[in-house]
């Protein structure tokens, strides 16, 4: 279960330095994070946040292996650190214990922008059956503290604009589709150079079974591909339209 964004080097980067001269993950708290000295390669952006991350989800690791799960959850389950939290939710996830408020707890912390959070809301919606509203609302406080904290990262603006997609579709599968219309068209406006949302909004009208929505994304589909001048998108776009008009004939 992937639970970071950093690459499999900017990990290794890290923990080699957490670990240099004998020293330990838990080491570098004193009680606050102390960052080793940086390599001078690979060069890393943001040393102290990539270490910190990396020490805090390996010292959770060390204690899940050598203590268990509950003596994890008893030493870090209040700490309110994001990286801290999925560590502990993924090894419940791992040994079948998971349970939806120890993901809602993950989704809570403050943001950590080095976390991947899509399996966490994933499961928020598989773990909650018969609560969209409260589901919804989770998602929707945590679609808003991301979007804050990744504002002015370089290249958040991808990933925020998936987080929304993926609050749109929420919305779909809730029956919520004027609220998902509002949200596929904010993301349509914000992606001038793809055609992703209006294809992810059709497919996911009709799934629902809103084939005038679906028809309609279609359409706007077809529109965005011949701007961006890719004309045998728009085509079949066209006449995936025209064949699901004949099917409601």
């Amino acid at each position: 279960m992937r639970i970071s964004w950093l690459s499999p080097e900017e990990i290794a980067a890290a923990r080699a330095a957490l670990t240099a001269n004998g020293a330990t993950y838990e080491s570098h708290f004193t009680p606050a994070f102390v960052a080793p000295a940086a390599p001078t390669e690979p060069q890393l952006l943001d040393w102290p946040g990539i270490t910190e991350h990396v020490a805090r989800a390996e010292r959770v690791s060390e204690v899940v292996r050598e203590h268990g799960l509950v003596a994890a959850r008893e030493r870090f389950g209040g700490s309110g650190n994001a990286i801290e939290a999925a560590t502990i939710a993924a090894a419940a996830h791992e040994g079948e214990a998971l349970g939806r408020e120890e993901v809602i707890g993950v989704l809570r912390c403050p943001i950590d922008n080095y976390v991947f959070y899509a399996p966490f809301l994933e499961l928020l919606v598989s773990l909650s059956p018969g609560a969209p509203e409260t589901t919804i609302k989770i998602y929707e406080e945590f679609t808003d503290a991301y979007t804050a904290s990744l504002a002015t990262m370089p290249h958040g603006a991808p990933r925020i604009g998936a987080m929304r997609d993926g609050l749109a579709d929420m919305y779909v599968s809730a029956g919520l589709l004027d609220r998902a219309e509002a949200m596929f068209e904010r993301r349509h406006e914000e992606d001038h150079g793809d055609v992703a949302v209006a294809l992810s909004a059709s497919r996911a009208f009709l799934a629902a079974g809103s084939v005038s929505r679906a028809l309609k994304w279609l359409g706007i589909g077809a529109v965005r591909a011949q701007e961006l001048g890719k004309t045998d998108l728009a085509e079949k776009l066209q006449q995936k339209q025209d064949s699901l008009r004949k099917r409601l004939s």
